[in-house]
C-alpha cells in the first residue's frame, strides 16, 4: 500500500517514548521544535502520491499491489539509478526521503550479509528478511537505520570495556521466542519521525565480540526503547523560522541518543546474532549503499549552496568580479563532480560476496562522499566571501517585520538597483544559517567519517592494475595477467619499422649503435 500523509502522521501517535531538552515528549506531532522534522518526514508521503512523481517513487510488488519503490532490493544498474534519483528529488524538495534512507539502506545491507550467511551457514536469514521486508511494504512503514554506537573507550574493543560492556548493543539474554539486547546508538537521524527501527553493526567484529555481532528490526514503540533528542539549532517555527533558519529550521532532522533498556526482539526480526565472521559484510553493504544516499543529500545541498553564492554575488553587483567569478567557477566545479560521482557509482556497480544484489561502486561513491567532505569548509568560505559581511550580522525577522524599523533596514541594506532588500536579506540568512554548526559537522561526518573514507578508497582501489600500469611500462614481469593491462599488445610486438638510417649520426643515440 501507500499511504496518504495523514495516515503517516497518525501512525506516530503510539505512545513511544521520546525526551526533548529535558522533558518527555508527549505527541511528536504537536511538540514545538520536533513538529518541524515531522512536517518534512512527511514528504515521504507526499512525493508517492504526487502525481508527477508516483512513477518514480511507486511500483508493484508480486500481488502486482502499489509499494513504495525504496522498499525494494536493488537487483540491476537501473534500480540503483532509480533509487538514487528518489532520493535526488527528495533531498531537493528540502528534505524528502528523510525516512526512506538510512532505513532503506539498511534493509539493502539486510539482504547483502542475510544471502551470503546463507549460502555459507545454512541459516535462514533471508527468509526472515524478506518476510519483513514484504511487511514493511504492506504497511508502508517509515524507518531509519540504528547504526554508530557510542563506542566508550575507543581503544578498545567492545568486550575488553572497562566501565560496563554496554557501550556497544549487545545480546544479554537468548530465549525460546527472541532476544534481549542491552545498549545504546547515536546519531540516528529522524528516529522520532520513523515506524521502525532498523539495527546494525557499526564496525567489523571478532570472535570474543560474538554477541555485538547483531541485526534486527524493532517498532519506535517497543517497550525499553528511549529516545532522548538531541537540542536543535533553531527553535523558531512559522514564518520566523523560515526567514531567520531557512534550511535548519526544517531540516534538522532531531538527532537522538537512543537507549535500549533490555528489549525484547522476536526471533523474525532478528537478522543476525552472533555470527561475527559476517559483521564486515553488513557494515561494508550498509555503508556503500547509504554513501550512496549521502551523495545524493549533499548534492542538493551544493545546488543551493552553489545558486545562492550566486545571486548574492549578483546581488551585490560583483557578479563580474575575477575572482568571484573565479570561486563560483569553483564551486559548480565541485557540485557537478560530487552528482557525476555518484551517478558512476550505479552505472559501473558491484555484486559482492557472489550475491545477486547490486551495490554501488565503492571506489566511485567513497570519491563522491570525499570529494564534498573534504571541499566542503571550502565551500562555506567561498559563500561567505562572496555574501560579505552581512552573511553574519544581517537582521532578523522580527526587525525586518518592525514597521517602525524597517525603512531604516530596507534604505540602508539595500545594494543593487531593481533587486529588493527583503530578497538579498533572505539569501543572507541562508547562507549564514547553511555555513552554520550544524551543517558544517554533519556534512563532515554523516554517512561515515573522512577517515572512514580513507579506508574504503585505500581498501577499494585496484592496486593490482595500478602496479601492472608501472611494470608494462618498464618492462617488469607480473603485469602480463592484469585483466586490464594484460591484454594491451605491446609496441614492440606489432610494430616493427625499419632499421635507424645511420647517416643522422647527430640525432642517433650511441647506444644504438
Amino acid at each position: 500500500m501507500i499511504k496518504t500523509v495523514e495516515q503517516y502522521l497518525e501512525s506516530l501517535n503510539d505512545g513511544r517514548e521520546v525526551w526533548c531538552l529535558g522533558e518527555r515528549v508527549k505527541d511528536v506531532r504537536t511538540h514545538p521544535t520536533i513538529r518541524s522534522i515531522i512536517e518534512m518526514a512527511a514528504m515521504d508521503y507526499v512525493l508517492p502520491n504526487h502525481p508527477d512523481y508516483r512513477d518514480l517513487f511507486v511500483t508493484k510488488d508480486k500481488d502486482g499491489e502499489d509499494i513504495n519503490f525504496l522498499l525494494t532490493s536493488p537487483k540491476t544498474p537501473a534500480d540503483l539509478l532509480r533509487r538514487r534519483e528518489c532520493y535526488m528529488v527528495g533531498m531537493r524538495t528540502g528534505g524528502g526521503v528523510l525516512v526512506h534512507c538510512m532505513g532503506a539502506d539498511a534493509l539493502a545491507s539486510f539482504s547483502v550479509a542475510a544471502e551470503v550467511m546463507d549460502k555459507k551457514l545454512g541459516t535462514n536469514y533471508m527468509e526472515r528478511v524478506e518476510n519483513y521486508r514484504r511487511y514493511l511494504q504492506k504497511n508502508d512503514l517509515a524507518l531509519t537505520g540504528a547504526i554508530t554506537d557510542v563506542k566508550g573507550d575507543r581503544s578498545l574493543h567492545p568486550s575488553q570495556q572497562k566501565q560496563h560492556k554496554d557501550f556497544y548493543l549487545r545480546v544479554v539474554e537468548r530465549k525460546k521466542d527472541g532476544i534481549v539486547v542491552r545498549g545504546a546508538k547515536v546519531h540516528i537521524s529522524a528516529s522520532p519521525c520513523a515506524n521502525e527501527l532498523l539495527c546494525l553493526p557499526c564496525r567489523t567484529h571478532g570472535e570474543n565480540d560474538k554477541d555485538y555481532a547483531l541485526a534486527f528490526a524493532i517498532p519506535v514503540g517497543t517497550p525499553g526503547v528511549k529516545l532522548i533528542g538531541a537540542e536543535p539549532s533553531a527553535r523558531l517555527y512559522g514564518e520566523e523560522g523560515a526567514f531567520d533558519y531557512p534550511c535548519t529550521n526544517h531540516m534538522q532532522p532531531t538527532e537522538s541518543l537512543i537507549i535500549f533498556d533490555d528489549v525484547f526482539v522476536p526471533w523474525e526480526r532478528v537478522f543476525m546474532c552472533g555470527e561475527w565472521q559476517y559483521s564486515q559484510i553488513l557494515a561494508y553493504a550498509f555503508a556503500s549503499y547509504h554513501r550512496l544516499f549521502g551523495h545524493a543529500k549533499i548534492t542538493g545541498t551544493l545546488e543551493l549552496m552553489t545558486g545562492a553564492a550566486s545571486l548574492i554575488a549578483e546581488y551585490n553587483g560583483v557578479q563580474n568580479v575575477p575572482h568571484v567569478r573565479k570561486k563560483l567557477s569553483w564551486m559548480a566545479y565541485i557540485t557537478e563532480t560530487v552528482q557525476m560521482l555518484g551517478k558512476q557509482a550505479c552505472l559501473d556497480p558491484i555484486t559482492e560476496f557472489g550475491m545477486d544484489v547490486m551495490m554501488p561502486n565503492r571506489m566511485a561513491i567513497n570519491a563522491a562522499k570525499w570529494t564534498y567532505a573534504s571541499n566542503f569548509h571550502t565551500m562555506c568560505q567561498h559563500m561567505q566571501d562572496i555574501g560579505g559581511g552581512l552573511t553574519t550580522t544581517a537582521p532578523a525577522y522580527r526587525d525586518w517585520k518592525n514597521p517602525e524599523i524597517q525603512p531604516f533596514i530596507d534604505k540602508y541594506l539595500a545594494a543593487k538597483d531593481g533587486v529588493p532588500t527583503e530578497d538579498r536579506l533572505r539569501i543572507m540568512r541562508l547562507i549564514k544559517d547553511i555555513t552554520g554548526n550544524h551543517w558544517q559537522v554533519d556534512t563532515i561526518h554523516g554517512e561515515g567519517s573522512m577517515a572512514a573514507q580513507e579506508m574504503f578508497l585505500y581498501t577499494s582501489a585496484d592496486w593490482k592494475k595500478f602496479q601492472s600500469a608501472a611494470k608494462r611500462a618498464v618492462e617488469i614481469d607480473g603485469w602480463q595477467d592484469d585483466r586490464t593491462y594484460g591484454k594491451l599488445p605491446l609496441q614492440k610486438d606489432f610494430v616493427k619499422m625499419p632499421a635507424v638510417d645511420e647517416s643522422y649520426k647527430s640525432i642517433v643515440p650511441t647506444g644504438n649503435k
